[in-house]
Parts: C-alpha cells; structure tokens; sequence
C-alpha cells in the first residue's frame, strides 16, 4: 500500500495472529513479533498494566514508523529510542501502557480501541444479574456439597423451594457510569423488563432517552434492587461505592462490579454481605489487597478473574478497529480514535 514499515506486537493476551488476520483482510502488509514475559526495565512510572520489558519494545521496533500492539510498555524511553516511529496503536480503550505526553512531545500519534469489548462486558453483567437474583451461586455450592457427601442433587421434585429468586422484568437496575458498556447493558435489560436508572455526571440528562439519568448517585442506590458499576476509575472516584453508599441500598439488593476493582470497598461489600443488607454480589474484578480469601467464602458471591472482555470477538474486533486506523493513516485519512 506504501512504503510505511509496519509492525505488530502480540503478547499473552491477544497475539500477534489476530493482528495479522485483521491487516491482511485490509490488504496491508506487516512483520510480526511477540513480546516475552522479561522483566521490565527502565522507568515505568508514567504507565501501568503492561507485560514485558519496555527495552524489547525499542529493540523490536528499530526502524519502523508504525507499530501496532496491546499490552507493550511504550515508556519515554522507547520513544526516544524509535525515531522513525509516527503511528502507535493500542488495542485498548485507554492506553495506560504508552506514555502519552511523551508521544505527543515527540508528535508521534496514538490511537485506540474505545469500546471494543463493550458488548461481551454487556453480556457478562445481564449473566451475572441473572444468577445472582435467581440465587445461582448459593444452589451451585449446594450442589458441590451435595456431590462431595454422595448425597443425590434432588432428593424431591419441590427441591426449588429452597432457592425462590425474582425474574428480571420489573427489576430496577442502576447503572453508575452511562458509557459504552452501560448502554448496551441498558438494553439488554430492558428487552428483559427492567427499568433503567443512571448515574453519569459527564452525560447530559437531555442527551439520554433510554433510560432516566439522576445528578444524585444516593437517589440512584435508593431506588435500585440491583446497582452495577461501569464508571472509569479515576484517583478521585477511588471506594466511590463504600459502606456509606451500600447502607443507602435496598435492603436484599445486589451490587455487580464488571469495571475496576479500585471503585468499590471491598471490606464493605463483605461485611454488608455476612449481614445480609446485601443479598449477593458479583465482581469481575478484584482489590489485590483486599479481604479476597475471605469474599470467595460468602456462597452469595460470584468471583471471576476479570474476563468479562476476554472474548474471541473482542480481539479480532480490536485487531480490526486498529487496521482501520492504520489504513486511514497510510491514506492520509482521518483517525477516528486518536488520543
């Protein structure tokens, strides 16, 4: 297509091959690597959720004006170490792993992949709202004890009685943050039922019609049986959703966090958890240092280890988002997701 020198680097996560597919469907040429779980090092304090070692990233990309990744560490360092480069693009909706005022010192651009994930996400949060009012976790365990006793899994044809759940329609769901993955969660649940309340102080009320947008997040928690957490973390909105908060909630209603772990209280979901305010939680995400040992024990609590974005679909969704910016950058076209 021209003579730009391109590269893509895969990792763990999401390898090189998906870039590969994705650019050789756009008929662009690439060369391919992939990043090695070396230690890092150098300076990495200006960025974070990384794999591998920032100097690989300069060796890999010596001479190339374009380089396309997920979780490489684009540190000042590498930068000043890849004078050729133009293009950096990160197949992540917020490109934490790149330096950016380093890049934009540099004029080397960088564009992402806002919202490539945000319909699996979306999927995942309808699943976790579903077991969770139908007591899904709670009957599971029930049936890993049963197993581990030898005890049959129904002993009688009204075994259900003991786990009496709600339906979705006429529940009501708040959602605090109102972004991409809010959106689609909001409509999945309301073609099950539910009403929709959320709390987002970046959104204008009057730009919403799917669902009713409060400026108060404590009217949101009051009026909610099941709160799900889509905010961006930030360091000001760090346990936005503390015992202060739960204790506003309903009591028996469910809490879900599919975002950052750093937005709730984790000490707080359990102990509102052992007293039963709450009646279940799920979390996609978890506080490294937070009472985990102690939360995966609550039989009412769902714990997975963030995969809510971790869907074939998403890559090559990702992987194709990027190709396409590529392309516009090699044409002289508009990139629709710069940073």
């Amino acid at each position: 297509m021209t003579d730009h020198r391109i590269l893509v680097i895969g990792d763990s996560y999401m390898t090189a091959d998906v870039f590969t597919r994705a650019f050789a469907a756009r008929g662009i040429d690439v060369d391919a690597a992939t990043m090695t779980l070396a230690e890092p090092t150098g300076d990495t304090s200006t960025i974070r959720e990384f794999e591998g070692d920032p100097a690989e990233v300069a060796r890999l990309g010596a001479g190339y004006d374009v380089i396309a990744f997920h979780a490489a560490p684009v540190t000042a360092e590498v930068l000043a170490a890849l004078p050729d480069l133009r293009l950096l693009g990160c197949a992540r909706g917020g490109p934490v792993n790149v330096d950016l005022a380093a890049a934009r010192e540099r004029g080397v651009r960088v564009t992402t992949t806002p919202g490539k994930n945000a319909d699996a996400v979306a999927d995942l949060t309808i699943g976790f709202l579903i077991s969770l009012v139908r007591n899904v976790p709670a009957s599971l365990r029930d049936v890993d004890a049963r197993v581990a006793e030898g005890r049959p899994l129904a002993e009688s044809t009204f075994e259900g009685a003991r786990w009496f759940g709600r339906e979705v329609k006429g529940l009501r769901l708040g959602l605090i943050g109102y972004g991409n993955v809010a959106r689609l969660v909001a409509a999945r649940a309301r073609a099950l039922g539910a009403t929709i309340t959320a709390y987002d102080p970046f959104v204008d009320p009057a730009s919403v019609t799917d669902a009713t947008i409060v400026s108060d997040l404590g009217e949101l928690l009051e009026g909610s049986d099941v709160v799900s957490v889509h905010a961006r973390a930030t360091d000001e909105n760090r346990h936005m959703i503390g015992a202060d908060e739960i204790a506003r909630m309903p009591e028996g209603a469910f809490l879900i966090n599919t975002a950052r772990e750093s937005l709730v209280d984790e000490q707080a979901l359990l102990d509102a958890l052992r007293s039963g305010h709450l009646a279940g939680v799920a979390l996609d995400v978890n506080e490294p240092d937070g009472p985990w040992r102690e939360l995966v024990a609550e039989p009412n609590l769902i714990l997975t280890p963030h995969l809510a974005g971790a869907t074939h679909e998403t890559l090559a969704r990702g992987a194709d988002m990027l190709a396409s910016e590529v392309e516009a950058f090699l044409t002289g076209g508009e990139l629709r997701w710069e940073r």
